[in-house]
């Protein structure tokens, strides 16, 4: 590990996780300071019509600020150990740091604001009450937390050093296969989600499935935000999940099983060939169809070896593939001998 990988936890240490801990320490101890004033049970939800929600003063600290500190925690877990997770190559893993790291980290410190101060505001609305039911709307101190949430985002981003470069930009060059006159070389097959990156969405998907149940059930009008919700994560779930992978005389195409997304990379349009390691967290800021901070786009769905293609207009799309060394040899023949026909088809 280099100095400023070194140099780069620390400051997600500080900013993502220490100083957000600490805001919500601070807010704890205020609202217990203010029990003797605060009524019991207290408010902790609000809905259209006031507040529907209420729990004893201990169980608002724990429902606000306890399950926060949980979300900072786990996220934080997640950004540090993302390069563990299960990999398709026996290559040894990068140092892992990158941009993706420097935003989980500056995105805590302005979760971490905002909950610290929503849950402080709406204990300061409580103080002098008898009956947590005559409780104010919270709605715009709602807001000042969103501003807290983006102000604090940005500010932690700048606090934190420039985050170290440790990936190499170009992988191996592709080789070439031999082609006896006449022969034409194809391939098709599949890239599939890793069977963890499977089991993390579905379960988000279920979450959401549940929560939109039991809010029918209770007969809440906010039901039908999860069910859309649902349904939407459902529909990108599975645009994501598997993907045909097909290389021929007509250049690269990746479509998912839906149809859609879809690219479409001609022969003529196709400068250079590679393979390189990918790992998605650190590389492209999780798994699907991504976009990477330096520019890079395509579909990763698991650490580990995959197609790189660069294309004539410098754009650079990569896919993550199971022999994708293979791929690369049949791309590089069929571009550098594009009026070769082979009947030969490998998947």
């Amino acid at each position: 590990m280099t100095d400023d990988v070194r140099r780069a936890r620390a400051a997600f240490l500080w900013v993502g996780v220490i100083v957000p801990l600490a805001l919500f320490v601070l807010a704890a101890a205020v609202i217990i300071a203010w029990m003797p004033e605060l009524p019991e049970p207290m408010a902790i939800h609000w809905g259209s019509e006031g507040v529907d929600g209420f729990a004893s003063q201990w169980g608002y600290i724990a429902a606000s600020i306890g399950i926060g500190a949980g979300v900072i925690i786990l996220l934080a877990a997640i950004t540090a150990f993302a390069h563990r997770l299960p990999q398709s190559s026996t290559k040894p893993a990068v140092a892992p740091w990158s941009v993706t790291a420097r935003f989980m980290g500056a995105i805590n410190l302005g979760l971490g604001a905002m909950i610290a101060f929503i849950a402080v505001a709406g204990a300061a609305l409580q103080r002098g009450l008898s009956d947590a039911a005559d409780t104010p709307g919270i709605g715009i101190w709602t807001l000042v937390g969103f501003g807290l949430l983006v102000g604090f985002t940005v500010l932690g981003w700048f606090l934190q050093p420039k985050s170290p470069r440790v990936f190499a930009p170009n992988g191996a060059a592709a080789e070439r296969i031999p082609l006896a006159a006449g022969e034409k070389l194809v391939w098709v097959g599949t890239a599939n989600m890793s069977r963890i990156g499977v089991v993390v969405l579905l379960a988000a998907v279920a979450f959401l499935a549940i929560r939109a149940a039991m809010l029918i059930a209770e007969g809440d009008a906010g039901w039908w935000i999860y069910g859309v919700a649902t349904v939407v994560i459902a529909l990108l779930v599975s645009s994501t999940l598997t993907f045909r992978v097909r290389v021929n005389a007509r250049g690269l195409s990746a479509r998912s099983l839906l149809g859609w997304p879809r690219t479409q990379i001609p022969l003529s349009d196709i400068e250079r060939v590679e393979t390189v390691e990918i790992d998605p967290f650190r590389e492209f800021g999780g798994w699907g169809w991504r976009l990477s901070m330096d520019g890079r786009r395509g579909i990763v769905l698991r650490t580990g070896e995959a197609l790189q293609v660069t294309q004539s207009s410098g754009r650079v799309f990569v896919v993550t593939l199971d022999g994708a060394s293979e791929v690369a040899a049949v791309l590089e023949t069929l571009r550098t001998e594009p009026t070769s026909s082979m009947n030969k088809e490998r998947s």
